[in-house]
């Protein structure tokens, strides 16, 4: 079955966050519901799912102490593939 963005983003927290296992435990869901989601034969609750993407969101931010960008400054562009346009 083609992997979902549920999926996707199940896999991805799993992997952060050390195992499919502690991925349950945090979302306070039994394996068994977690493996049917990643594999894409079900679609988690929409509360659990955010759960999930907050997981991927504080994994995956930048360390802070960093050099601070310009608040003023707009991000790069980027087309619909997610590829940074320069000016």
């Amino acid at each position: 079955m083609a992997s979902s963005v549920y999926s996707r983003t199940l896999q991805k927290a799993a992997e952060l966050i050390g195992s499919r296992q502690k991925l349950a435990h945090h979302l306070r869901v039994p394996l068994a519901e977690l493996e049917k989601w990643i594999a894409g034969v079900a679609v988690p609750p929409t509360g659990t799912f955010l759960r999930a993407v907050d997981v991927v969101i504080v994994e995956t931010q930048a360390p802070s102490g960093g050099e601070p960008s310009d608040p003023g400054e707009p991000p790069p562009s980027r087309d619909a593939s997610g590829v940074r346009q320069s000016c």
